[in-house]
């Protein structure tokens, strides 16, 4: 009887003895598995044609393609559902003027480790390096079931740009973007959520435990998704020298269609304090200014941002801390956020059932700036703190814009708030 990932199948797929020996124990008679093939053996003129050769050898059942040592993309990379590709340590270069990936509905690609280098091409204006397979044909098709991990994306066009994302998820429902650095990409880092035309968003998605480094442009973007999570992810010395201003994590639907709704902001990390330019943009910003009536309850926990040196050399970095406002803002929760040193506000927030609490501002405003900017209704305001370190510019003051009213206020040591609210 043959028996599928037997000893002698093991090593005709590559593996060494020892691994061969793993491999046909993982399957009992009667058992079945998923293949793994290797790109090397196949043929193609470059290693984007032999991934392909590689994928189209496993059918439609679930596989698994290996990639080793790096090489050439010079051919476009589509991997089907139920594949993975897996890239071992080296340096992926792509060429050409198309995305170098595309990965189809229920796909993945997994790095060894961040020594997985897929670059982004040096072709002019081609900036996007991995993309969900329906999304990179038409913006607003929707994708589903894509899992990218543990690899690195590194910047190397010569150009920059403010909308194409080195990684492009669309509308993309039950997507995961896990452990992968995006390092010196030229525009948007990762972005869920493509064009709401055709009654799509990104849903039940996350993007969680990644890196984000010298990105050019936003770094985390959602403009349009449902039940999306960003979580534990670090942003280190956000934008670049010309390039066209850098926000950590932007939340910024397009059209009125488009939806913000149940999005958690949670535990991620944002010092700007090394970054190679002056004045780099904000910390998180949450806006509605489509007028999108989709939003909310939208959570901002356990964030620490920081944006400017308060010892020795005192900085402004970062522009403003956390930043929510739009003309149908609503139902936003920001809570037990650490933000230290901005240029502008710490907290700039307008719109309707706000609650803020818990929150901890160090030397934020100064120059003639509030440190607090809030034009809120039926909100709760309680339990945060203003502190200076007594060095470099700061600004207790809380600026009450607009119409203020409805709102539990109290319990706010150290802001400035005018008299009568506390």
């Amino acid at each position: 009887m043959l028996i599928r990932n037997s000893f002698f199948q093991c090593l005709l797929l590559g593996l060494s003895p020892a691994l061969a020996i793993a491999c046909a124990a993982q399957t009992r008679p009667g058992q079945s598995s998923p293949r793994t093939v290797y790109a090397e053996k196949f043929p193609g003129e470059d290693l984007g044609a032999k991934i392909n050769a590689a994928d189209r050898s496993l059918g439609t059942g679930a596989g698994e393609i290996v990639a080793r040592g790096g090489g050439r993309l010079s051919t476009q990379v589509i991997i089907a559902g139920h594949h993975t590709l897996r890239l071992m340590r080296g340096t992926y270069a792509p060429a050409g003027d198309h995305i170098p990936i595309l990965m189809k509905p229920g796909s993945s690609l997994v790095g060894e480790s961040w020594d997985a280098i897929i670059l982004e091409s040096t072709a002019k204006g081609m900036f996007t390096v991995i993309s969900a397979y329906n999304n990179a044909q038409r913006n607003g098709s929707a994708d589903s079931d894509l899992q990218i991990s543990n690899v690195q994306i590194k910047g190397a066009n010569p150009g920059f740009n403010s909308a194409p994302q080195a990684i492009s998820l669309g509308n993309c429902s039950r997507c995961t973007v896990d452990r992968v650095w995006i390092n010196g990409t030229r525009s948007i880092g990762i972005q869920l959520g493509g064009a709401s035309f055709e009654g799509y968003f990104a849903q039940d998605s996350k993007v969680t435990n990644c890196q984000f480094t010298r990105v050019a442009s936003q770094n985390l973007a959602l403009v349009n998704g449902r039940n999306i999570v960003l979580e534990n992810n670090r942003f280190v010395t956000a934008g670049q020298a010309g390039g066209p201003g850098s926000t950590n994590i932007d939340l910024e639907p397009n059209d009125a269609n488009d939806h913000l709704e149940n999005v958690i902001i949670r535990n991620n990390q944002i010092d700007v304090r090394n970054s190679e330019i002056p004045t780099t943009g904000n910390g998180i910003v949450v806006q509605s200014g489509s007028g999108t009536p989709h939003i909310g309850p939208i959570l901002i926990e356990g964030n620490t941002i920081i944006g400017g040196e308060i010892a020795g050399t005192v900085t402004n970095v970062l522009s403003n801390g956390i930043y929510a406002f739009g003309p149908t803002m609503k139902d936003v929760t920001i809570r037990n956020n650490r933000v230290t040193r901005t240029g502008q506000s710490g907290l700039h927030i307008e719109g309707t059932h706000f609650t803020v609490t818990g929150n901890q501002f160090i030397d934020v405003g100064g120059g003639g700036t509030p440190g607090f900017v809030i034009a809120v209704t039926d909100s709760t305001i309680t339990g945060n703190t203003f502190t200076y370190s007594g060095k470099g510019p700061a600004d207790a003051r809380v600026e009450m814009m607009g119409t203020n009213r409805n709102n539990v206020i109290r319990n706010n040591p150290g802001f400035g708030f005018p008299a009568g609210i506390r």
